[in-house]
């Protein structure tokens, strides 16, 4: 038994993928139908040219994941990007962009809470403010729950920006490595990126500031062994995510060496 949280580290996003997908298979622990990590802190560094190496890959990535990877994809596409709040889940770009609470301030404020917005300003008039933070995770979400899995994966976060760099670190209470491992990456990275952009617009002098790591807290970090499809076959997760490894493996030997 792991007394500790796993610790992982990798230089760029894919190889990020790659550790957590192989991490899980050799030291995850069954549970049900499920092979799962409890505890688990992702660091992931940033390089700019392999940033645009993982966004290539995303079509080879859900052909090799099968139905897990693409039906993944879909579900967190509409959460991160879509406002509409669904029985499911509700969107996360709603909840960052339109936070459903009101200030003690501005108490009249009733169309919700840009949080992105304050974060992007404060960033630009104050880069080492300790304040950059956002919340996804309402209280009332764990009373509603909708359907099971209704309750958002990713709680929460936070920004720091020191040394020129800006890092994003989220905390997610559970998550699907094969599905959604993929998807979280890419839109967190995402997230990061329009934050400082929008802070850049703001203040010249952050024009050279960069996007460091992506810290991802995983409470619980899982692979489902099997699952049934609602044409009833029966698919093989753990032979998805081997396919998945095999596919980044072959594309990281293929690729110049270089540091991030």
């Amino acid at each position: 038994m792991h007394r500790h949280p796993h610790l992982l580290t990798a230089n760029d996003d894919l190889e990020g993928l790659r550790i957590l997908l192989e991490h899980i298979l050799t030291s995850g622990q069954r549970n049900g139908t499920y092979l799962e990590i409890v505890g688990c802190l992702l660091s992931i560094d940033f390089c700019q040219s392999r940033w645009k190496d993982f966004c290539k890959l995303r079509d080879e990535y859900l052909v090799a994941g099968g139905e897990f990877s693409r039906k993944g994809w879909e579900r967190a596409t509409r959460v991160y990007t879509d406002r509409k709040d669904r029985p499911t889940k509700p969107s996360y770009l709603k909840r960052l962009v339109a936070f459903p609470d009101r200030t003690r301030k501005l108490p009249s404020v009733t169309d919700g809470l840009d949080q992105i917005e304050k974060i992007s300003i404060e960033l630009s008039r104050k880069p080492g403010f300790n304040n950059l933070s956002f919340v996804i995770l309402r209280p009332a979400d764990l009373h509603d729950q909708f359907r099971p899995g209704y309750v958002p994966c990713a709680i929460a976060g936070d920004f720091k920006f020191r040394h020129g760099r800006i890092d994003l670190n989220v905390m997610f209470r559970t998550s699907d490595a094969l599905a959604v491992g993929y998807a979280d990456i890419y839109y967190m990275r995402e997230l990061q990126m329009k934050v400082l952009n929008s802070a850049k617009l703001l203040n010249v002098s952050l024009s050279t500031a960069e996007i460091g790591l992506l810290n991802m807290y995983l409470c619980r970090t899982y692979i489902q062994r099997t699952r049934t499809s609602k044409s009833g076959v029966r698919m093989d997760g753990l032979k998805a995510a081997k396919a998945v490894l095999s596919l980044i493996r072959a594309h990281e030997i293929g690729r110049p060496h270089e540091h991030p």
